[in-house]
């Protein structure tokens, strides 16, 4: 394992990646990174594992990362946080240590790593793995872009039927649960509520093995989804329209009522993947 971070700007034919494998991350004075996952050598990646929003160690919301194999093996994972430089068209990247994601104990940086102006049109790339019999590099590439101001958001940009929740208000037996501002966009999403577990609701239905009971029970009407399962109602109203691609439809949903986030263990969490199999609690 090798953790490095170099800053260089980027030459035209250097780098380059399949657009859907490309993941935005928004944060809320208009900054936003584009990030995806590179390889010098035949490597297969999966730049879309898992990113999500959620409490940093202690601190303010962040966007969550993690660097995942075909297979769904964790190969590193960090904490991004990024906002207007010190100078004009500059942006602020910092980059921390993941502890733990939702029990995923992931390879990560040693330390806080601070970037105070890197210009548009540059980009830090972050090595996560080297081998040293071929010289083959896996690493991450982040690049600042503008946008206009809002609220965090994550999202793919992919064209099929996915879930969008912006600046969610929750309900859990009609009392309002306090979440996140941020804005996810994904096929399967996961939200975290204290003292009820972990809710992993996808679009369709999941392949995955049978202990995990997804049940077709989750409505998406408009900007409302709310579902009931295991003696509780869940309702989340979205200030975008539940589902990307219709106006309504039915949901798939698993609940985990064991689960406790170790870390945060009285914040709502959010996340989303293109797959169920990285939402699934793991403890």
């Amino acid at each position: 394992m090798r953790r490095l971070l170099v800053l260089f700007a980027l030459a035209p034919g250097v780098l380059s990646a399949q657009p859907a494998h490309r993941v935005l991350a928004q944060f809320p004075d208009g900054t936003a990174v584009e990030i995806y996952s590179e390889s010098t050598g035949s490597s297969q990646l999966s730049s879309n594992g898992i990113i999500g929003i959620g409490p940093g160690w202690g601190k303010k919301d962040m966007v969550n990362r993690l660097v995942t194999d075909r297979g769904g093996n964790v190969l590193f994972g960090y904490n991004l946080e990024a906002s207007h430089g010190a100078s004009p068209d500059t942006v602020l990247i910092r980059i921390d240590p993941l502890y733990d994601f939702y029990g995923a104990h992931a390879p990560t940086v040693a330390a806080v790593r601070e970037f105070a102006s890197v210009k548009l049109g540059e980009v830090v790339t972050l090595d996560i793995l080297l081998n040293p019999s071929t010289g083959e590099k896996i690493y991450d590439v982040l690049r600042p872009v503008m946008r206009e101001p809002g609220s965090m958001q994550v999202s793919p940009s992919p064209s099929r039927e996915e879930v969008s929740l912006k600046e969610i208000a929750v309900k859990l037996n009609n009392r309002v649960v306090q979440a996140p501002a941020s804005w996810m966009i994904g096929a399967a999403v996961r939200i975290d509520i204290p003292g009820h577990g972990a809710y992993v609701v996808a679009v369709h239905e999941p392949h995955v093995p049978p202990m995990y009971a997804f049940k077709a029970i989750a409505h998406a009407d408009g900007k409302i989804l709310s579902w009931m399962i295991d003696g509780d109602y869940v309702e989340i109203a979205s200030n975008s329209n539940v589902l990307t691609q219709a106006a309504n439809g039915v949901l798939w949903v698993y609940h985990d009522a064991r689960y406790r986030s170790q870390d945060q263990p009285n914040s709502v969490r959010l996340q989303t993947a293109d797959s169920v199999d990285w939402l699934i609690p793991k403890n």
